[in-house]
């Protein structure tokens, strides 16, 4: 009874109440009433769909844009008028897609006159990253009396849009140790044997003869020692764990967060001086410089190969006094992931694990996670577990 009982349909029938009772009592009064009454049903069912009419979407840049996530993003899309009377409380309505997941945003403009654009981007904001993909844009509006609500879908423009992760603050919990780096790439200096000189000093007893520097003892007039610089540097591979459903999307899950917890391992390492490289995806080049990581942690997808390829590819390239970050969720399976870093415990190189931990843990989770932690630090394996 309810379904049928609706403003529109109670209006009208006090209409047509209305027009029989003036037509059989020939009453000025009641042909007044039944006039005023047709005339605001009339408005409430034609303005909305007027108001609507003559508005397109208009975009001032184009190309991709890149925005931090849970932060206000101006996306300069901007509602354009042309009808000479103005459109109130236009509600507006922008669909975005990324891989599985649609997010709408809505926002309701309180008037929007002839000339005017008013920005549609002033006040979104993105919960999750992702590389998003505008596919409507949609207005209704129910002004004056909310009898009807006029829909209208506008023809979209192409807008792509990538949400940066939020990076975890993190405080790496070992010293960062240098490794030979025969290259020379990024190189920190320390002392040993090398061609390159690095001081001199008296000899002691005991030490080797070859190690004396004979020009530089015969000027002194007693035994020098020369010390020699040896090339090294800081290094750090981190493989991280890529969320999937139903964690993928989810800004409160505990997948998603590993994303944001590797962004901080990341920049915790750039921050020192730390020659990097990231595994997102077993046969992919690795990632080393701070813009192209974030991007492609905002973009990152599952893939049929998992985790525990890349880090059987990180245990074949790893040298002996390396670091390695291996960032999981909570849930990630504690016995596949001793086995798996098995292999890197024999390189001689450190294994921390990052266990990441949702928004909202519910104590099952935590429990699950604090059994991932116990199981890898019995195994002998480093960890420590970063609550948002």
């Amino acid at each position: 009874m309810e379904r049928w009982l609706s403003k529109s349909r109670v209006l009208l029938g006090l209409c047509g109440v209305l027009l029989i009772a003036a037509l059989n009592r020939q009453d000025p009064m009641v042909y007044g009433m039944f006039l005023f009454l047709a005339v605001v049903s009339l408005l409430g069912f034609v303005l909305p769909w007027l108001s609507l009419r003559s508005m397109t979407v208009r975009l001032e840049s184009a190309g991709d844009m890149e925005f931090m996530e849970g932060t206000g993003c101006n996306l300069n899309i901007l509602v354009e008028r042309k009808a000479p009377w103005p459109a109130f409380m236009v509600a507006i309505e922008t669909e975005w897609e990324w891989v599985s997941h649609r997010i709408v945003l809505s926002q309701t403009v309180p008037v929007i006159r002839a000339g005017r654009t008013p920005d549609l981007g002033r006040l979104v904001q993105f919960p999750c990253r992702g590389h998003y993909e505008l596919i409507a844009v949609r207005l209704s509006s129910g002004f004056p009396l909310g009898l009807v609500r006029a829909h209208h879908t506008m023809s979209r423009p192409q807008i792509h849009l990538r949400v940066l992760p939020h990076a975890q603050p993190v405080r790496w919990p070992l010293p960062w140790d240098v490794a030979e780096d025969p290259l020379g790439e990024l190189t920190t200096r320390r002392m040993g044997q090398s061609f390159e000189l690095g001081m001199l000093r008296p000899y002691q007893h005991g030490e080797s003869v070859g190690r004396v520097s004979w020009r530089a003892s015969a000027r002194a007039g007693e035994l020098v020692i020369q010390h020699f610089q040896q090339s090294g540097s800081v290094r750090l591979r981190v493989v991280v764990e890529v969320p999937r459903e139903p964690s993928l999307g989810d800004p409160d899950s505990a997948g998603e967060q590993t994303i944001r917890l590797a962004a901080g391992v990341c920049d915790a390492a750039l921050g020192n001086g730390v020659q990097l490289f990231v595994y997102l995806e077993p046969n992919a080049a690795p990632l080393r410089e701070r813009a192209a990581i974030h991007r492609a942690l905002a973009e990152a997808v599952p893939s049929g190969a998992g985790l525990f390829p890349a880090i059987a590819r990180v245990a074949g390239e790893t040298a002996a006094g390396e670091q390695v970050a291996v960032v999981v969720s909570g849930s990630c399976p504690a016995d596949e992931l001793v086995v798996s870093l098995s292999g890197l415990a024999s390189q001689g190189c450190r294994v921390m694990v990052c266990i990441a931990l949702g928004r909202r843990a519910a104590s099952p989770d935590m429990a699950q996670a604090r059994t991932l932690q116990r199981a890898l630090e019995q195994a002998g394996f480093a960890t420590f577990m970063e609550a948002p």
